[in-house]
């Protein structure tokens, strides 16, 4: 059986930086939890932390679409914007479904496609206004690649 040499400098030199690194990450967490109960409201009265349940009033810290809907006043096409997104659960969702979405109820479909994608355009712009802040984003992914939805993001 061979013994092997330990470089017993080599060992405590790498402790230190892996420590060093710990540290750096516990006082960034320390920070962020810090700052998270501070996190009071912006100039419409919204609430930056967590989200209360409006039928039990107990905290939420993963809300689901229903709550988000109520709780940031979102319109009727905003709300059937960010379902479709919603429901992509993170993966880009094609503006075609999401335009599907909010022409669900339309008989005829919707108006057409330049003005379909304009009413899109404004409602979502209202719908990332009204969710500044709060942790819930809607991304563009890329070039005809549609739209994503973003969680936990200040």
């Amino acid at each position: 059986m061979m013994k092997q040499h330990i470089n017993v400098n080599a060992l405590k030199t790498r402790h230190t930086a892996a420590s060093f690194v710990t540290s750096m990450v516990d006082d960034d967490l320390t920070k962020l939890e810090r700052a998270a109960p501070s996190m009071q409201s912006d100039k419409k009265g919204l609430v930056l932390a967590p989200i209360d349940c409006p039928c039990c009033k107990q905290r939420v810290t993963v809300p689901t679409l229903d709550i988000v809907i109520d709780r940031y006043k979102v319109t009727p096409l905003e709300a059937r914007i960010l379902g479709a997104v919603w429901k992509g659960k993170g993966m880009p969702v094609m503006t075609e479904r999401i335009f599907d979405a909010m022409y669900s109820d339309d008989p005829d479909g919707g108006p057409s496609p330049t003005r379909m994608y304009a009413a899109f355009k404004v409602a979502l712009c209202h719908l990332r206004a009204r969710l500044a802040g709060s942790g819930i984003a809607v991304e563009n992914v890329g070039y005809r690649q549609g739209y994503r939805l973003i969680l936990g993001v200040y």
